[in-house]
Formats: structure tokens, C-alpha cells, sequence
């Protein structure tokens, strides 16, 4: 399988009390620093794309990550953070295809809202607050 050539990671900031959250504040800076990251470190620099873009669609399912290659098109990850962009790069762009760690952030091309495999994956903002009360 071919390795994909773009990932793109959601930037968007929205307003404090939307409704359907916000990938920046739920640590979309913080994903794309990371890929860039491991990109560099595994001497992907020549061959993989990795940018920050405005809103993707699934805003709910955010952090968002879509990932584009020939052979298998658009794939799209929601509630990733710093952790499943390890994975990301290790499964998707190294192995070619999601593995355990990553399988269950893919989210259905026929609904990018449906977070059902994510059940139980607090948002990163619901962690740290729990993290502060402790």
C-alpha cells in the first residue's frame, strides 16, 4: 500500500458556547505540532504533507484529522489528541492501515458524526478538568 501523501488537521476555533465544540480548544494545535513532529523524525519531511486547515465538517467529532492517499481516499479520525497521533503515523502512514490504537477514532465515511466507537474517550478538555480536580 501506498504511503498517504496529506494529512490535514482541523484549526478552527469557535466561539466559547458553540455547540458543536472546537478542535483548537479541544487541542488541535497541539496534534499538529506533534505530527509535524514525527514527520520530520522519520524522515517522512519529502513525502508527507502535514498543514493545518479550517473546518473540516465534523466539528463534534473534533479534534478532526483527515488523512489522503491514492489507493484509499479520504479518511477521516475524530477526538484524536497527541497520543493517537502517535498512532496515527505509526498504523496509518507507516503500516498502511489503522491498527488497535487508531481503529476505533476512524470515523464512518457515511456519518462523521457518529462517535459510537469512541464511547468511553473523554475529550481532552473533560481530562484535564478531572486531572484539576484531583
Amino acid at each position: 500500500m501506498k504511503q498517504p501523501s496529506l494529512v490535514f488537521v482541523c484549526q478552527n476555533l469557535r466561539d466559547p458556547d458553540a455547540i458543536q465544540g472546537s478542535c483548537m480548544r479541544r487541542g488541535s494545535k497541539d496534534v499538529l505540532e506533534r505530527l509535524k513532529q514525527l514527520r520530520v523524525e522519520l524522515g517522512l519531511k519529502t513525502q508527507l504533507r502535514v498543514m493545518g486547515c479550517t473546518c473540516l465538517g465534523p466539528c463534534e467529532s473534533g479534534v478532526t484529522v483527515l488523512v489522503v492517499d491514492d489507493e484509499a481516499g479520504a479518511t477521516y479520525y475524530g477526538r484524536m489528541d497527541v497520543a493517537t497521533a502517535d498512532a496515527l503515523m505509526r498504523e496509518h502512514v507507516l503500516a498502511g492501515e489503522p491498527g488497535e490504537a487508531l481503529r476505533r477514532h476512524r470515523l464512518p465515511k457515511d456519518n462523521l458524526l457518529d462517535l459510537s466507537a469512541l464511547e468511553g474517550h473523554e475529550e481532552p478538555d473533560a481530562q484535564a478538568a478531572e486531572e484539576k480536580k484531583a
